[in-house]
Protein backbone atom coordinates (compact mmCIF):
# COMPACT_ATOMS: atom_id res chain seq x y z
CA UNK A 1 0.00 0.00 0.00
CA UNK A 2 1.73 3.48 -0.60
CA UNK A 3 1.90 6.35 1.72
CA UNK A 4 0.36 9.80 1.17
CA UNK A 5 3.26 11.65 1.79
CA UNK A 6 4.02 15.91 1.85
CA UNK A 7 4.47 16.89 -1.74
CA UNK A 8 8.16 17.87 -1.20
CA UNK A 9 9.40 16.19 -4.60
CA UNK A 10 11.83 14.01 -3.25
CA UNK A 11 13.47 11.99 -6.07
CA UNK A 12 15.17 9.76 -3.32
CA UNK A 13 18.41 9.25 -2.21
CA UNK A 14 20.99 10.00 -4.81
CA UNK A 15 24.46 10.69 -3.67
CA UNK A 16 26.47 9.56 -0.48
CA UNK A 17 29.02 11.03 1.42
CA UNK A 18 31.29 8.80 2.91
CA UNK A 19 34.71 8.98 5.05
CA UNK A 20 37.97 7.75 3.64
CA UNK A 21 41.32 8.15 5.39
CA UNK A 22 42.88 8.55 1.45
CA UNK A 23 40.19 9.62 -0.47
CA UNK A 24 42.14 9.29 -3.77
CA UNK A 25 43.70 5.64 -3.49
CA UNK A 26 39.58 4.84 -2.46
CA UNK A 27 39.03 6.47 -5.77
CA UNK A 28 41.41 4.79 -7.79
CA UNK A 29 39.36 1.95 -6.08
CA UNK A 30 36.22 2.58 -7.11
CA UNK A 31 37.34 3.22 -10.62
CA UNK A 32 40.05 0.34 -11.60
CA UNK A 33 37.38 -2.40 -10.00
CA UNK A 34 33.93 -0.71 -9.86
CA UNK A 35 34.19 0.92 -12.89
CA UNK A 36 32.79 4.70 -11.67
CA UNK A 37 34.40 7.93 -13.36
CA UNK A 38 36.58 10.42 -11.31
CA UNK A 39 34.46 13.62 -11.72
CA UNK A 40 36.43 16.16 -8.93
CA UNK A 41 38.28 16.10 -6.27
CA UNK A 42 40.98 18.19 -4.12
CA UNK A 43 44.28 17.68 -2.16
CA UNK A 44 45.01 17.80 1.73
CA UNK A 45 45.50 21.47 1.22
CA UNK A 46 41.76 22.51 0.25
CA UNK A 47 39.83 24.06 3.04
CA UNK A 48 37.50 21.12 3.15
CA UNK A 49 40.43 18.68 3.09
CA UNK A 50 41.09 16.13 0.72
CA UNK A 51 38.16 14.67 -1.31
CA UNK A 52 37.31 12.70 -4.46
CA UNK A 53 33.86 12.46 -6.56
CA UNK A 54 32.59 9.65 -8.50
CA UNK A 55 29.85 9.26 -10.71
CA UNK A 56 29.05 5.90 -12.63
CA UNK A 57 26.63 8.92 -14.95
CA UNK A 58 28.22 11.64 -14.95
CA UNK A 59 26.12 13.30 -17.57
CA UNK A 60 23.06 12.38 -15.20
CA UNK A 61 24.46 13.04 -11.87
CA UNK A 62 27.56 14.99 -11.38
CA UNK A 63 28.39 12.15 -8.36
CA UNK A 64 26.98 9.23 -6.78
CA UNK A 65 29.47 8.85 -4.13
CA UNK A 66 31.48 11.68 -2.73
CA UNK A 67 34.69 10.98 -0.33
CA UNK A 68 36.56 13.05 2.29
CA UNK A 69 39.37 12.80 4.19
CA UNK A 70 37.22 14.71 7.42
CA UNK A 71 34.84 12.33 8.41
CA UNK A 72 32.13 15.41 9.74
CA UNK A 73 31.72 15.91 5.87
CA UNK A 74 29.99 12.28 5.43
CA UNK A 75 26.35 12.42 4.71
CA UNK A 76 23.38 11.03 2.81
CA UNK A 77 22.21 13.11 -0.29
CA UNK A 78 18.45 13.37 -0.93
CA UNK A 79 17.34 15.41 -4.30
CA UNK A 80 13.91 17.32 -4.86
CA UNK A 81 12.80 17.91 -8.40
CA UNK A 82 12.52 22.09 -8.09
CA UNK A 83 14.26 25.05 -6.43
CA UNK A 84 10.44 25.61 -4.52
CA UNK A 85 10.55 21.83 -3.57
CA UNK A 86 13.90 22.68 -2.06
CA UNK A 87 12.44 25.67 -0.47
CA UNK A 88 9.74 23.77 0.85
CA UNK A 89 11.90 21.00 2.53
CA UNK A 90 13.92 23.59 4.34
CA UNK A 91 10.75 25.63 5.68
CA UNK A 92 9.31 22.06 6.92
CA UNK A 93 12.80 21.26 8.45
CA UNK A 94 12.89 24.76 10.48
CA UNK A 95 8.95 24.72 11.16
CA UNK A 96 10.47 21.20 13.40
CA UNK A 97 13.00 22.98 14.84
CA UNK A 98 15.60 21.13 13.65
CA UNK A 99 18.72 22.63 13.41
CA UNK A 100 19.94 23.64 10.03
CA UNK A 101 23.88 22.56 9.56
CA UNK A 102 24.36 24.67 6.41
CA UNK A 103 23.11 26.17 3.27
CA UNK A 104 25.72 26.14 -0.14
CA UNK A 105 25.17 26.98 -3.66
CA UNK A 106 27.64 24.61 -5.13
CA UNK A 107 27.14 25.90 -8.42
CA UNK A 108 25.38 22.64 -9.73
CA UNK A 109 23.28 22.37 -6.67
CA UNK A 110 21.73 24.34 -3.88
CA UNK A 111 21.96 22.17 -0.54
CA UNK A 112 21.25 22.38 2.78
CA UNK A 113 22.47 19.60 5.53
CA UNK A 114 20.83 18.90 8.79
CA UNK A 115 21.08 15.73 11.37
CA UNK A 116 19.13 13.09 11.76
CA UNK A 117 18.10 12.30 15.16
CA UNK A 118 21.49 10.14 15.84
CA UNK A 119 23.19 13.03 14.32
CA UNK A 120 23.99 11.83 10.56
CA UNK A 121 24.27 14.50 8.54
CA UNK A 122 21.35 14.72 5.48
CA UNK A 123 21.61 16.95 2.26
CA UNK A 124 18.50 17.80 0.46
CA UNK A 125 19.61 19.59 -2.83
CA UNK A 126 18.57 20.78 -6.40
CA UNK A 127 20.70 20.09 -9.35
CA UNK A 128 20.54 23.50 -10.95
CA UNK A 129 21.83 21.90 -14.29
CA UNK A 130 24.87 23.43 -14.60
CA UNK A 131 28.21 21.66 -14.42
CA UNK A 132 30.45 23.26 -11.43
CA UNK A 133 33.81 21.99 -10.63
CA UNK A 134 33.54 20.54 -7.18
CA UNK A 135 34.38 20.68 -3.95
CA UNK A 136 32.67 23.97 -3.84
CA UNK A 137 30.44 25.77 -1.24
CA UNK A 138 29.52 29.48 -1.00
CA UNK A 139 27.23 29.99 1.42
CA UNK A 140 23.50 31.41 1.04
CA UNK A 141 20.09 31.65 2.38
CA UNK A 142 17.55 29.57 1.11
CA UNK A 143 14.72 32.37 2.79
CA UNK A 144 15.74 34.45 -0.20
CA UNK A 145 12.97 34.57 -2.99
CA UNK A 146 13.41 32.43 -6.04
CA UNK A 147 14.13 34.63 -7.98
CA UNK A 148 17.21 36.13 -5.81
CA UNK A 149 19.05 32.36 -5.49
CA UNK A 150 18.71 32.21 -9.31
CA UNK A 151 20.24 35.74 -9.50
CA UNK A 152 23.21 34.86 -7.17
CA UNK A 153 24.14 31.44 -9.33
CA UNK A 154 23.50 34.18 -12.47
CA UNK A 155 26.38 36.31 -10.82
CA UNK A 156 28.42 33.01 -9.82
CA UNK A 157 28.41 31.26 -12.74
CA UNK A 158 28.59 34.50 -15.20
CA UNK A 159 25.35 33.29 -16.76
CA UNK A 160 23.83 36.01 -19.33
CA UNK A 161 20.28 35.02 -18.37
CA UNK A 162 18.92 32.49 -15.74
CA UNK A 163 16.54 30.54 -18.95
CA UNK A 164 20.28 29.76 -20.57
CA UNK A 165 22.60 28.94 -17.77
CA UNK A 166 26.26 28.76 -19.33
CA UNK A 167 28.32 26.18 -17.80
CA UNK A 168 31.01 26.37 -16.10
CA UNK A 169 33.99 24.46 -17.48
CA UNK A 170 36.31 22.90 -15.51
CA UNK A 171 39.53 24.80 -17.71
CA UNK A 172 37.21 27.81 -16.70
CA UNK A 173 36.90 27.23 -13.05
CA UNK A 174 39.56 24.99 -11.56
CA UNK A 175 42.93 23.54 -11.90
CA UNK A 176 42.98 21.13 -15.01
CA UNK A 177 44.21 18.64 -12.94
CA UNK A 178 40.83 17.52 -12.37
CA UNK A 179 40.69 16.11 -15.60
CA UNK A 180 43.80 13.84 -15.17
CA UNK A 181 43.20 10.19 -15.35
CA UNK A 182 45.61 9.65 -12.61
CA UNK A 183 44.70 10.36 -8.94
CA UNK A 184 48.09 11.93 -7.57
CA UNK A 185 47.11 15.14 -7.53
CA UNK A 186 44.38 14.41 -5.32
CA UNK A 187 46.60 12.61 -2.22
CA UNK A 188 47.28 13.72 0.96
CA UNK A 189 50.58 15.28 1.32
Amino acid sequence: MKTKHDSLEVIGLCHVGMYARNPASLAEFYRDVIGMQVVGGSDASHPIGATAFLSSRPSEEHHEIAMFSNAEHAHKAFKVGSLAALKRFYQKIVRRGIPIKSQFNHGNAFAFYFPDPEGNLIEVYWRTGLEYPQPFAQATDLTMTEKELLEELKVLTGQKDSTSPARASREDRSDSAWERSDLTHLTNR
